[in-house]
């Protein structure tokens, strides 16, 4: 879970970071900006890779009880 907040934080911070240079604003606007997008960046992160690994949770016991109904019908 940190792996991807660290990752939706880092990219964040680069894109508004670098967006508010490509933009023409001071280096101190940039930063704050970059700080803002990093905040915005980790918490979508964290919550997108929340929602994936329920996901495939969810998918990996749907199966399981699938292979388990199919042992059991062939069993009998």
């Amino acid at each position: 879970m940190k792996f991807f907040l660290l990752i939706g934080g880092v990219c964040g911070f680069l894109l508004a970071f670098g967006g508010g240079l490509a933009a023409g604003n001071e280096i101190m606007i940039a930063l704050r900006d970059g700080a803002i997008g990093c905040m915005v960046g980790a918490l979508l992160m964290k919550g997108f890779s929340a929602v994936f690994v329920m996901s495939v949770n969810g998918l990996a016991a749907s199966r399981a009880k699938e292979r388990l109904q199919r042992s059991e019908a062939s069993s009998h």
